[in-house]
């Protein structure tokens, strides 16, 4: 493996200008600068990356702890994180929790002793903030929440507002005139399936509508779960006529349960998702959905991340609620063509 002093000798500069072209440290003549990287791309020359973090105390490395990968949902937020730190010059690295708290822990410890700079992490559900996490060091290592809070945590946050949206997507449901609307929630000790609750509920006063409990379905935001809930709705002697389910695995599992049972959507069963993946948009029915915005949690989970790193940002956690959108489509909209024409489910590969 190539060494800086060869690196140096092949560009005819001292290895302080080479010390300098690599890190980005001072100003170098850009004919200099431009030797120098020649002669690290001919030489296949690889900093070492651990002598240059026992000097500056810094990795430039961060990590992501996210519950499903995959989940387009999460495979969007780790972009979105992805994309703004390789642009500061940090390496993310990404550790796969299947919604377990151990196995969350585990890659949090690992992160740590690996000395990363920063922390990004999409909670396990658990009925109580894990004592790692309560005890973890804010000041040594800051650390982002994304989609998920706990009451009672430290560290700065960034969600989407699941409770607006989950109130836009009810209150179309009810104004088409539906008035058995049920919701399949997700996994009720998460802070953003219970505020996906509250929306629903809160749309339901709005529109003059007692709570059926019968109607509230808990799913575990996975395919099996919306399958499995779905088909217990439907087995109801007086069915609902309209259906919210938060995330869009729970969405592939209702359509499959739908399909299944012969219901037409939107004429039979009114549909919207919370969460939105491209081919929603592509299927017949196409489906209506809640779109909230994945790469921008990344993103600005990814830049207040940084911000606490270079301390910019100091002081109080924060939290940042991005906004939602209601994207109407065919699933809940009975008047548009597809209702005229009477159009059958399709078949949709899973």
């Amino acid at each position: 493996m190539a060494t800086i002093q060869e690196v140096a000798l092949r560009s005819r500069v001292s290895t302080a200008t080479v010390s300098h072209v690599i890190n980005e440290s001072a100003y170098v003549n850009p004919k200099l600068h431009a030797r120098v990287m020649k002669a690290v791309r001919e030489l296949n020359y690889q900093p070492n990356a651990m002598a240059r973090s026992l000097r500056t105390k810094k990795t430039k490395t961060a990590g992501i702890v996210i519950p499903d990968i995959t989940n387009p949902f999460f495979a969007d937020v780790v972009r979105g994180a992805e994309d703004i730190l390789l642009q500061a010059g940090y390496t993310l690295i990404v550790g796969n929790s299947d919604g377990e708290t151990q196995k969350e822990e585990q890659y949090y410890r690992t992160f740590c002793s690996k000395q990363v700079d920063g922390l990004l992490v999409v909670v396990a559900p658990a009925d109580h903030p894990p004592e790692y996490l309560r005890r973890h060091n804010c000041e040594a290592i800051p650390i982002v929440y994304l989609d998920r809070l706990y009451r009672g945590l430290r560290g700065d946050g960034v969600t989407a507002d699941n409770s607006g949206g989950s109130y836009d997507a009810a209150c179309h449901l009810l104004a088409l005139g539906h008035r058995r609307v049920a919701i399949i929630t997700g996994p009720l000790q998460l802070q953003n399936a219970r505020m996906r609750l509250e929306g629903y509920k809160r749309a339901l006063d709005h529109y003059h509508v007692e709570v059926d409990n019968e109607l509230i379905r808990e799913g575990q935001f996975d395919v099996r779960s919306g399958y499995d809930q779905t088909k217990a709705l439907l087995s109801l002697r007086n069915r609902p006529t309209g259906l919210f389910v938060s995330n869009a695995l729970m969405t592939m599992g209702s359509l499959r349960a739908l399909f299944e049972c012969r219901v037409r959507c939107p004429e039979e069963m009114a549909l919207v998702s919370f969460d939105d993946i491209l081919w929603f948009d592509l299927s017949r029915p196409s489906i209506s959905a809640v779109s909230q915005p994945a790469y921008a949690l990344g993103a600005k989970a990814a830049e207040m991340l940084l911000k606490r790193l270079s301390g910019r940002l100091t002081g109080r956690p924060r939290h940042k609620v991005l906004e939602t959108e209601l994207l109407v489509r065919d699933s809940s909209n009975c008047h548009r063509e597809l209702a005229e024409e009477k159009t059958q489910w399709t078949d949709v590969a899973y």
